[in-house]
């Protein structure tokens, strides 16, 4: 099922595409817009009862798609594309040097900086805009990264560890580099947790090769489902202030009963959870482990102490 504001900014879309593209059939529409057809027609049947205030026939969006072809007549000022955001086209731009990064062809790279060039000049026309992107430098390991993956080659990176406030040193095989949210991660086989993990790549004060020892891709992954076992399953109650949380940890829940509001996420670290809950108050609340929630208690204690 979609999400709520994915199905929004799909809505938006279909009016000025359709008024581009009259009398496409459902099939061609679903797939432009990957969903299924049943999909699209549940938006159309939705998008026709949406209009202007008043909402008598006159301000409705005059629409037809009964006969297997959509076309629209009255768009009530839905007729223009929608926008991208600062933000959107900040992701967009980062999304495409990763992209860019691991193509051999140079006609395709040639053509990903020519709409990288595009989408930066709309950014600097953009005022006010959260701007996270400007230029290659806010991702400046970003080459070595992707030259490794290629290689087969292993790294040492300097890594601050916000949930712990330090600094460590490691030793990884890069594996795959993506997107989560509008933070891009790298994930790797980790020689001293001896498993899996994902670095945020803005988190990564140094990058460097440090031997020429290849290792393929399926050994890497291999080593990991064997020892990876030191995730940690953590059990806890929220309420509804605590929703936000949620959204922002879905994709770690391994079980979430919504109407008891008791969720189960796995975590590779204690200390992040121990800190979510003490910036979430009394709206999280840990069931299992018992040691975390006596950790959290006694952190509680002595934050209390120093007032």
């Amino acid at each position: 099922m979609d999400k709520p504001l994915t199905r929004t900014a799909r809505l938006l879309d279909i009016v000025p595409f359709i008024l581009s593209h009259q009398g496409i059939a459902v099939s061609e529409l679903a797939k432009e817009f990957g969903v299924t057809e049943n999909e699209i027609a549940a938006d159309l049947e939705l998008v026709f009862m949406c209009g202007l205030p008043q909402y008598t026939d006159l301000e409705l969006i005059d629409l037809s798609f009964e006969s297997g072809s959509v076309t629209v007549r009255e768009p009530q000022n839905l007729d223009k594309p929608r926008r991208l955001n600062g933000e959107e086209l900040s992701i967009l731009v980062m999304g495409l040097d990763v992209l860019k990064g691991q193509l051999q062809d140079p006609i395709k790279v040639e053509k990903i900086s020519e709409l990288q060039h595009r989408l930066k000049a709309l950014l600097q026309n953009i005022s006010g805009a959260n701007v996270l992107y400007v230029d290659e430098r806010d991702l400046p390991f970003l080459s070595i990264i992707n030259d490794a993956i290629r290689s087969n080659e292993r790294l040492e990176i300097t890594y601050l560890n916000i949930s712990k406030d330090e600094v460590t040193s490691r030793k990884i095989s890069p594996i795959e580099v993506f997107q989560q949210g509008d933070e891009f991660l790298l994930l790797t086989w980790c020689y001293k947790s001896k498993a899996n993990r994902t670095f945020a790549i803005s988190r990564i004060l140094s990058c460097a090769k440090f031997d020429n020892l290849s290792i393929t891709k399926e050994d890497v992954i291999a080593e990991g489902e064997l020892e990876d076992s030191d995730a940690i399953e953590i059990t806890f109650k929220y309420d509804r202030a605590a929703l936000s949380f949620i959204e922002a940890v879905k994709e770690r829940l391994i079980q979430n009963d919504e109407v008891g509001r008791v969720a189960v996420i796995e975590v590779w670290d204690s200390e992040w959870m121990l800190r979510n809950v003490m910036a979430n108050s009394s709206h999280l609340t840990i069931l299992e482990p018992k040691a975390l929630s006596i950790a959290i208690s006694n952190r509680a204690k002595l934050a209390l102490s120093n007032y």
